[in-house]
């Protein structure tokens, strides 16, 4: 099979996510406000206001008072014993740490580190505080453009950044950085502990000319590797296509970033114009992205059916809502997909192919995929920092949720060991053995 056919990368625009009043926000009334990625972006804002005196806040069912400057409280407890002992506790700690911690903290210093840790330690690994410097290098992220080194990472499953895709020509190429290298150190501090791409990310960037000290650990080669990368502005590409064969077609997903629906259905009418009959979906890596994304994108492929159902709470209130796609698809009925996918494929791509599987429209190959079958929904704050709550689970069509599970593929294929620290878009095909067997796959069908 030819793989040299022209690839055509589409880019992803400039512009923050869209907000409850922007135009892509009318696809649908709710999906815009949803992010399905194990990483987190901006797409609420709700301001948060609370008065003076911490202390005024630690008693029982009391009702909303007032501050001397207009601001309400309206935190209240239960009156049940185990809620008082919890409140006396936290009384305690606070007298604690008031006291006697080293250094004197003002009052706002105090909530500021309570505010972190209600939302950091819930013992969910996609709820978590977030800066202002955080949550404006995450918006920028999921624009497509910023100034970094152009790679792509990702948490995996041992909760370390992992590089999952190398950009072409980037500083990381350059600097010898490879696909499966796990972040270590940047600029001398140990980043092992954080737990957060987003925070790895605000270290490894800074302004475009500069460099960064990196020290990677490479799996392959069971040892650390000490780099130095120069920033530079990055556009990246976040889906590419092409032709495989006279009547198979490529596209490559590497995110589900702002743009990408529209950059799709352009790969798609394209390699439809040159007589594709059958599409090879490659989401090997992608960790996901934007809800209403990836709902325009499955609008587009599917007739009127079930995407998935979602179950979580809004308001307080327990919800559940049905995702379904429009009345008619925009490709043959008798068009089918093989999906690429592996333990770095996750949310939204996991979506994405269990909602095409469910619909027997779709037959995935390659590894058992990350397992995030929750979405996300991120409040920014007045000062600019953030929350990102998990707000819902996914079921696709079948029922299924594949939260901490993952979707299982129909036929399980590795990668060979020389492909191991390549970027997924440039393995040669002797060594792609996963995009063999999707070949080997549609051919059958044709």
């Amino acid at each position: 099979m030819p793989d040299d056919s022209p690839q055509y990368q589409y880019g992803s625009p400039e512009g923050l996510p869209p907000t409850e009043n922007s135009p892509q926000s009318a696809i649908r009334p709710h999906f815009w406000k949803y992010v399905l990625t194990v990483l987190v972006t901006v797409l609420l804002t709700f301001s948060l206001t609370v008065g003076f005196g911490v202390m005024a806040w630690l008693s029982f069912d009391t009702e909303t008072s007032q501050t001397t400057d207009g601001d309400s409280l309206s935190l209240s407890f239960t009156n049940d014993e185990a809620t008082k002992k919890a409140l006396d506790k936290l009384k305690t700690v606070y007298g604690y740490v008031n006291n006697e911690f080293y250094k004197d903290l003002s009052d706002a210093e105090l909530l500021e580190a309570m505010t972190r840790g209600l939302v950091n330690e819930l013992g969910n690994r996609y709820t978590m505080y977030l800066t202002a410097e955080q949550n404006a290098q995450i918006a920028e992220s999921m624009s497509g453009n910023y100034v970094g080194i152009g790679a792509i990472v990702g948490l995996n499953q041992d909760g370390l950044v992992e590089i999952t895709e190398v950009i072409e020509g980037s500083p990381a190429e350059s600097a010898g950085i490879l696909v499966g290298d796990l972040f270590i150190e940047v600029n001398g501090k140990d980043v092992t502990g954080l737990k957060d791409t987003s925070a790895v990310a605000a270290l490894v960037r800074g302004e475009a000319g500069t460099t960064v000290e990196i020290v990677m650990y490479r799996p392959s080669l069971s040892k650390n590797i000490k780099m130095t990368a120069a920033r530079q502005k990055i556009t990246s590409a976040n889906i590419s296509s092409k032709m495989l064969s006279a009547n198979l077609g490529y596209v490559q997903i590497r995110e589900f970033s702002q743009g990408v629906a529209d950059n799709f259905i352009a790969a798609m009418e394209g390699l439809q114009a040159q007589g594709a009959s059958h599409i090879v979906f490659d989401l090997r890596n992608n960790s996901g992205g934007l809800a209403d994304e990836v709902i325009k994108m499955l609008d587009y492929l599917l007739p009127e059916a079930t995407i998935a159902e979602i179950k979580g709470r809004d308001k307080g209130q327990e919800f559940s809502e049905k995702w379904t796609s429009k009345a008619s698809s925009n490709v043959p009925d008798e068009m089918r997909y093989a999906i690429l996918i592996n333990g770095m494929s996750a949310s939204a791509s996991e979506l994405f192919s269990g909602c095409l599987r469910d619909n027997d429209k779709a037959y995935l190959i390659g590894e058992q995929s990350f397992g995030k079958g929750s979405g996300t929904i991120t409040f920014e704050l007045q000062d600019g920092s953030a929350i990102n709550l998990t707000n819902f689970l996914y079921y696709l069509p079948d029922g299924e949720s594949i939260e901490e599970i993952g979707l299982k593929p129909d036929q399980e294929v590795s990668l060979p060991d020389e492909a191991i620290g390549q970027s997924i878009g440039r393995l040669p095909l002797e060594l792609d053995t996963q995009l063999s067997a999707a070949i080997d796959y549609l051919e059958k069908l044709n």
